[in-house]
């Protein structure tokens, strides 16, 4: 694994291309937005938009994907936690906000992607706001906002390996209308993936919290207490509260699966305003992307549940890990872990956003003692019965993918009336890449 590169070093004066960019009118880049799939150096092999690029595949500048990976998960301060710190305080998982919003300000998805230079990650969930980076890209010069945009994107990326990342090219992993232009040189694939046992711990706190006491039952074995029996026999929990395991993991799911489409749209909206090329897209099946199928993917470790049934993800190593076995002996030490981490945010030396931190810090309540257990038992009752948790939804989950490149202008003028691409678009190169434009501001020929 290789140090991103310190912020200082290789700094290039911004391109033209970037005013242009960053005074892009937002509505007009919702409206603008398009799928846009083919690339410089593609080939569409069909009889009826049959076509081969004339030019050489052209990777994005350092610049264009530091733009793109801060636009779809950048951190942007601190949040302003407006919430009744005894009532609602307490949910919050850290201080940071990026560039979506999370449930509880978790933001337990992360951003990993190939380019033809190697396969990288950018570890934002450790980061905190240097000075006032990308919160006031607006009043910097285009030139401060090349380096602080890129000052952030080395210091969160993290390399894990060289070459363009081993994904599937052919079925089961990758649907066959995505296998001609998907990962190819000259590409950047981005492909977030969500830590679903972070805010599913954490939402626990709330459904077993005094205050709640819902009542959690495994729908699979006649609809018996998920370990809570003791619980439910004193009153602890609440008969008229049930809630399925199913049904519970189906809210978590719907609550950060959002995180990549969040993730995913904000790159297709920055690809816009670049002059970039791209789509989203769900081609790829999640097991072969992060490593447990035929290809190394991703390099994600999967963990065998009970026997007989799949093997799930649960993190890369080192790097991005859930909170269950086997990175943790149980989920009572996995549910310690988790609580470290979130407490740990209530520090005297971790920013918080507030002019009297410590009056709102002392106010949040700590989780009672008794509703603790009650989310290890619940907890540990899902690994002693399925052998995996969560049971149903994947520890680390994958759905979607985006992809930008540099779009072909002779395709679209071949298939499509003027208007199939911008001005943004047929400019690219005369505003981003003048050293390699032709003279007429095309992209460079084979």
């Amino acid at each position: 694994m290789t140090p991103p590169l310190a912020p200082h070093e290789v700094i290039q004066a911004a391109p033209a291309g970037l005013l242009d960019a960053m005074s892009y009118p937002y509505f007009q880049t919702v409206f603008d937005r398009k799928s846009r799939r083919v690339g410089l150096g593609m080939e569409v092999e069909s009889e009826v938009l049959d076509f081969k690029s004339a030019y050489s595949p052209v990777p994005l500048s350092e610049l264009e994907e530091a733009l793109l990976c801060i636009a779809g998960t950048g951190l942007t301060g601190l949040n302003l936690g407006d919430l009744d710190p005894v009532r609602g305080m307490s949910t919050l998982v850290q201080w940071t906000t990026r560039t979506w919003p999370s449930s509880c300000s978790n933001h337990g998805t992360e951003l990993f992607f190939s380019n033809d230079t190697g396969l990288h990650m950018l570890d934002m969930f450790g980061q905190m706001p240097e000075n006032d980076e990308v919160m006031t890209l607006s009043g910097k010069s285009p030139d401060e906002q090349a380096e602080a945009v890129v000052a952030m994107y080395r210091r969160a990326r993290k390399t894990l390996s060289d070459g363009r990342a081993p994904l599937p090219t052919t079925l089961p992993g990758l649907f066959d209308f995505n296998q001609w232009n998907a990962n190819k040189p000259g590409t950047t694939l981005f492909v977030p993936v969500t830590n679903t046992t972070l805010e599913y711990i954490n939402l626990l706190f709330i459904y077993l919290a005094r205050s709640y006491g819902f009542s959690l039952v495994d729908e699979q074995h006649g609809y018996r207490s998920a370990g809570l029996d003791d619980a439910l026999a004193s009153g602890r929990v609440s008969a008229q509260r049930q809630m399925g395991i199913v049904e519970l993991e189906q809210r978590i799911l719907s609550m950060l699966v959002v995180e990549q489409a969040f993730i995913c749209q904000n790159i297709n909206l920055a690809m816009q305003a670049l002059g970039l090329g791209g789509w989203t897209f769900t081609g790829y099946l999640a097991r072969f992307v992060m490593g447990g199928g035929d290809v190394p993917g991703l390099g994600f470790r999967f963990h065998e549940a009970k026997e007989g049934m799949p093997t799930v993800p649960v993190g890369r190593d080192g790097v991005f890990e859930a909170f269950c076995p086997p990175y943790y002996k149980d989920m009572h030490e996995a549910v310690d872990a988790f609580m470290a981490l979130k407490w740990s945010a209530l520090d005297d030396d971790v920013a918080k956003p507030y002019l009297e931190p410590d009056k709102i810090v002392n106010a949040i309540p700590r989780p009672h003692p008794d509703t603790v257990e009650l989310v290890k038992k619940y907890c540990q009752y899902c690994v002693d019965t399925y052998g995996r948790f969560p049971v149903y939804v994947d520890p680390m989950y994958q759905r979607l993918t985006a992809q930008a490149q540099h779009v072909d202008p002779d395709f679209y003028a071949k298939y499509y009336p003027p208007g199939a691409l911008t001005h943004q678009h047929l400019n690219h190169f005369n505003c981003w890449h003048p050293d390699i434009a032709d003279a007429d501001g095309m992209p460079p020929k084979r």
